[in-house]
């Protein structure tokens, strides 16, 4: 579902996050680029993590000005029992460095195997980065991209 410049806001998020309540959904990409789904909205979102049977899930919140507390609340996809490929797409939102750390722990996702991170013009920076770092130690995780740039990402957080 392709809404993108259509300013839904928090609210809009909210009625999309009633889909986890879809028994039989497998597979679902939202595309919400420049929409000011703000925190609020990315907190609401996070919700998708109680469809028992999503297994495959792409946020594409560029834009959205989600910041460091939507990050810590999309880490709650985590607790998904079924996923097994993400893709977050947070180009432009303001996450800075504790946001970055929060959603390494999608590592403790019990059957995700791909993650895509798009992190593109933000602020995860070092600190960041080096919490990112966390995800190879992942078990299930075989497949892990990560987008870092235009971070403020140096020498340390790199290696």
């Amino acid at each position: 579902l392709d809404l993108g410049k259509n300013a839904i806001g928090a609210p809009g998020a909210q009625a999309l996050a009633a889909l986890k309540a879809a028994p039989a959904l497998h597979t679902l990409t939202l595309e919400l680029w420049d929409d000011c789904v703000g925190t609020e909205g990315a907190q609401a979102l996070s919700a998708l993590h109680e469809a028992p049977s999503l297994q495959l899930l792409t946020l594409g919140l560029h834009g959205n000005g989600v910041g460091d507390g939507g990050a810590v609340a999309l880490a709650a996809l985590r607790h998904a029992p079924s996923l097994q490929t993400l893709t977050l797409s947070l180009q432009k939102n303001a996450v800075g460095p504790h946001g970055a750390q929060a959603l390494a722990q999608l590592k403790a996702a019990p059957k995700l195997h791909t993650l895509n991170l798009d992190f593109d013009r933000n602020a995860v920076g070092d600190a960041g980065a080096a919490g990112l770092a966390a995800l190879k130690a992942a078990r299930p995780l075989h497949t892990l991209t990560l987008n870092l740039g235009s971070n403020a990402v140096g020498d340390t957080g790199a290696a």
